[in-house]
């Protein structure tokens, strides 16, 4: 059957294509991370007043090489042009605030050669927590799958970004969410690994000795442990707030994050 977006595409080009993406399974098979991560040939550029503000707000970038600082400014192009930004109850959506959301998500997907995080649409931003009506409580921030849509409160997102030693921090937990969602969809290298990452964390969850200890320890937090998926979100928080401390405290977990995301931060 041909596959009507492949038509008109040169038959030399359609095996190359094919050829890597299957040399990139076989790697990540073997050693367990993708073989091509930064793929790009033409790099998107951004005003020096956009570079000013990843660089206010983000220690991750700042702490890459030349060459992967340019990999990330483009990525933050691409994902800001690949979204749409919605402003609600009188909140007003900036350029400089969709660099500041765009860095942490391409943060986060830096390791992942896919990484627009497809399943997200639409953001959306209030100005403070807002009042669901489907569960009649009120939020900071959530995914929703359904709608394709990620949720917050700009007030609990910036408080998230200003405070990166408290291992609380609300767009690393929400943009979480969505590649936890997203990597059970794809079948590209990095969401293959990604899916064996969580495997690993669940069967730790189902030691019961294991939860205990790190109950014991009290380095999550308790939310953690209202389900698998929030325990992972909130292990990525601590994963790039306090690496240090998470390696120390829970070695095997650490690796299986690190792992899952591809990256390590300068800190751990």
């Amino acid at each position: 059957m041909i596959v009507p977006f492949l038509i008109g595409i040169p038959t030399a080009l359609l095996f190359t294509y094919w050829g890597v993406n299957l040399t990139d399974l076989a790697y990540s098979k073997i050693y367990g991370k993708p073989l091509i991560v930064y793929d790009h040939i033409y790099f998107k550029k951004l005003r020096t007043e956009d570079i000013e503000v990843i660089k206010a707000h983000s220690l991750f970038y700042t702490k890459l090489s030349a060459y992967k600082k340019r990999v990330f400014r483009h990525r933050v192009v691409m994902f800001i042009n690949d979204k749409t930004f919605i402003g609600l109850n009188g909140f007003e959506i900036t350029r400089e605030k969709k660099i500041m959301i765009a860095s942490v998500a391409v943060m986060l997907s830096f390791g992942m050669r896919t990484y627009l995080i497809a399943c997200v649409n639409k953001i959306i931003i209030y100005p403070h927590a807002y009042f669901s009506e489907i569960n009649r409580k009120y939020h900071l921030g959530e995914f929703n799958p359904l709608l394709k849509t990620i949720v917050f409160s700009w007030e609990d997102f910036i408080a998230g970004m200003n405070n990166n030693t408290n291992n609380s921090n609300l767009g690393v937990h929400e943009f979480a969410h969505a590649i936890y969602f997203c990597s059970k969809y794809s079948n590209d290298s990095s969401s293959i690994l990604f899916t064996n990452g969580i495997k690993k964390i669940d069967k730790l969850l189902h030691s019961e000795s294991y939860i205990d200890k790190m109950k014991n320890t009290a380095y999550l937090r308790g939310y953690a442990y209202t389900n698998k998926f929030e325990f992972f979100a909130v292990c990525l928080e601590h994963f790039i707030e306090t690496p240090k401390q998470f390696k120390e405290a829970f070695p095997q977990l650490f690796g299986i994050i690190k792992d899952m995301m591809n990256f390590e931060t300068s800190e751990a």
